[in-house]
């Protein structure tokens, strides 16, 4: 077998690998480059086989929506089917729509898989597990063909809400791992705080409980944090407002998921051409999520008397490449110009002690780390008896 990472060895996002067996290959994610990537500048990515060229692979598989693992997936061949999450499916389609995205037929010809649904591809089998992460239905993918079995995990964690799962999921389906592909993205990042999404929940509710109106800025497929965010509001006796977007993909969520936390039906449309809305709002407090455009920005002029609460990475506020402009220039400002706002986030990544556990569990003979800036950081787990195969973008390892 063969294993290439055709990019994401030491960037974070952008992630694209390769698993080659005697009679069969596939791709595991298609992701285009966070916007702050040196490489944005270079030559136009492409992937013989796959992205130009004569076809010649059985299958593009996508751990989840988020761009960085999906965003490249109109640049796939003609005849090579695209395999997503059922549920993921739903929700990328919707975003997409709304978005007015001109690949819409090519999303909705995505084959769907469900949890745990082996699929076959001639001398090759690839196994999806549920995972959790910042986007809603993720998967890590164990890939078997030639005796030998190579575990991808995609994007995970576990301190989300359902992110105890992880263990249990691994003691019962994955074991004697040859090979681990693992994402690294938290071990560049020891500073940053890491809250449980409960533990985000009950901050929350704390200061909706002492703040009557509060906007909320966050991803819109942020499916966890929202749930915690809605949480929080109900308990807090507040009205939990978004827009019809928004609500569209919470319904989604709502009458596909088997556990009460993500069926948030209870969320209210803002209209801002209907006055009793905008009364019950101010009558009873709320909770709103809110996106960087001009929309938005109306409402909160309505309601200049709040508590705005950012919900993502703190980088995208920092000066420099990594800046997101719009985001930043939509987030109210003091009489002096600085950013006025409440942080209150926890990443969609897993741990350091998270991926070193797992490591461990696992005991692959060899790790391949991916999606991060630091990947020689899994050198210091003082992993016995496995080879930490640190590769470059487009190297050859075969096993």
């Amino acid at each position: 077998m063969q294993i290439v990472i055709h990019r994401g060895t030491h960037q974070i996002g952008g992630c694209v690998t390769s698993i080659k067996s005697g009679n069969t290959r596939i791709i595991i994610d298609i992701g285009e480059d966070l916007p702050y990537h040196d490489n944005l500048d270079k030559t136009e990515f492409e992937i013989s086989g796959v992205t130009t060229g004569k076809a010649d692979c059985d299958g593009v598989f996508i751990s989840h929506y988020h761009g960085d693992h999906v965003g490249m997936f109109n640049k796939v061949l003609d005849g090579i089917p695209i395999y997503m999450g059922e549920i993921a499916h739903k929700i990328f389609l919707n975003l997409r729509e709304h978005l007015q995205d001109e690949n819409i037929d090519a999303i909705k010809r995505f084959r769907t898989f469900s949890v745990l649904e082996k699929i076959e591809l001639d001398d090759m089998t690839v196994t999806p597990y549920r995972v959790d992460h910042s986007a809603y239905d993720s998967y890590m993918f164990l890939v078997e063909a030639e005796g030998k079995k190579i575990l991808h995990t995609g994007d995970f964690r576990t301190h989300g809400w359902t992110g105890r799962g992880l263990w249990a999921l691994v003691d019962t389906y994955i074991k004697n791992v040859d090979v681990l592909i693992t994402e690294g993205t938290m071990l560049s990042r020891n500073d940053e705080e890491v809250l449980t999404e409960a533990g985000l929940c009950n901050k929350a509710k704390k200061i909706m409980q002492d703040n009557k109106n509060v906007f909320v800025l966050c991803s819109s497929t942020n499916f966890d944090s929202i749930a915690s965010f809605y949480k929080a509001a109900i308990e807090s006796n507040r009205l939990f407002v978004c827009d019809n977007y928004q609500r569209s993909t919470l319904d989604i969520v709502s009458e596909t998921a088997k556990s009460d936390l993500y069926k948030m039906r209870k969320a209210k449309i803002y209209y801002d051409t209907r006055e009793d809305c905008v009364e019950d709002m101010r009558n009873r407090g709320f909770c709103m999520l809110v996106r960087a455009n001009r929309k938005f920005e109306k409402v909160l002029e309505l309601f200049p008397d709040n508590l705005f609460i950012y919900s993502m990475w703190k980088g995208y506020l920092e000066d420099g490449p990594v800046r997101d402009e719009n985001v930043y220039n939509f987030i109210p400002k003091d009489e002096h110009g600085n950013l006025k706002y409440l942080s209150l986030h926890t990443s969609g990544h897993a741990t350091k002690e998270t991926i070193m556990d797992l490591c461990k569990k696992l005991q692959p003979k060899i790790i391949i780390p991916i999606h991060g800036e630091k990947p020689e950081a899994f050198k210091d787990f003082n992993l016995p008896d496995c080879d930490i195969r640190l590769l470059n973008d487009e190297e050859i390892l075969d096993l």
